[in-house]
């Protein structure tokens, strides 16, 4: 595809997508962050895998986590159809840290501090640039 003009405004409505995309990418992550919490730290060892395996196969949120990436990564492939993937993945990526930030300080309860905040918004920054000519 050949770039003219800015991304955001050939695009329109369809940049809504990558939003989908990275507020289901959020939730994966959410999901998989509670399912892997509720047990504790894993060890990094033969053993640690094992329990690591052990846990995907029996805890409801890491599964639910899985299977929602598996659908988030069929939507994406919908969004990389209509998009250039150099426009696509920066401002997905961006859009991702903007929701996981907001997501771990609201819903998970940790503290987000300035300089993750000042961080995000360089990201956005960036996102906004790479849609441009």
């Amino acid at each position: 595809m050949k770039s003219s003009g800015d991304v955001f405004s050939r695009y329109g409505v369809h940049v809504l997508l990558l939003a989908l995309v990275a507020a289901m990418s959020c939730a994966n992550q959410l999901l998989l962050k509670a399912g892997v919490s509720q047990r504790g730290p894993i060890a990094i060892s033969f053993e640690g895998l094992i329990v690591l395996i052990r846990r995907i196969f029996t805890t409801p949120l890491i599964l639910a986590g899985y299977a929602l990436g598996g659908l988030t990564n069929l939507v994406w492939l919908t969004a990389l159809s209509r998009f250039e993937i150099s426009f696509a993945a920066p401002v997905m990526a961006g859009l991702s840290f903007v929701f996981l930030l907001a997501a771990s300080a609201l819903v998970l309860g940790e503290t987000v501090g300035s300089s993750r905040w000042i961080g995000t918004l360089l990201i956005v920054a960036g996102m906004f640039l790479v849609g441009r000519k």
